[in-house]
């Protein structure tokens, strides 16, 4: 009777291993808690719900783009950028504060990154646009 290959008896050993159960589960089982779904569905909060949203934009990837850098950047910087001029007193401080907050979405859309990392980053420079032009409104008006 011929000896089997060294080969064949590889393969079969290798097919034995990959098929039985993992050796880590054998010396740390994994560890259940039982977690209510009421109690799950009460911790999604609105920023987790919003980075999900985020992930699931890939698809809209190029519209995007376009709003970051047509609309916010080309449209939304220099509105604040003049309200600083015009309101604020031309104040060095809310210049730097404007560029310091919107260099980042030009540089993650230029770095071509995904959405759910440019969303989030677009979104807060929006708002500390909106701050400044309010701002710069306010110190007009006193």
């Amino acid at each position: 009777m011929p000896r089997p290959s060294f080969a064949y008896l590889n393969f079969l050993y290798m097919q034995q291993t990959i098929s039985s159960i993992s050796l880590e589960n054998i010396i740390a089982p994994p560890l259940y808690s039982e977690k209510s779904v009421k109690a799950k569905s009460i911790k999604a909060n609105s920023v987790e719900k919003f980075i999900r949203w985020c992930g699931q934009q890939e698809k809209n990837r190029l519209l995007w783009l376009g709003i970051a850098i047509m609309g916010h950047i080309g449209m939304v910087l220099p509105l604040t950028l003049l309200a600083i001029l015009f309101f604020a007193g031309n104040n060095f401080v809310l210049w730097i504060v404007v560029l310091c907050a919107n260099t980042p979405v030009l540089a993650l859309n230029l770095a071509a990154q995904p959405p759910k990392v440019t969303i989030p980053v677009l979104f807060t420079s929006l708002v500390v646009d909106a701050a400044i032009i309010i701002l710069a409104i306010v110190t007009f008006i006193l």
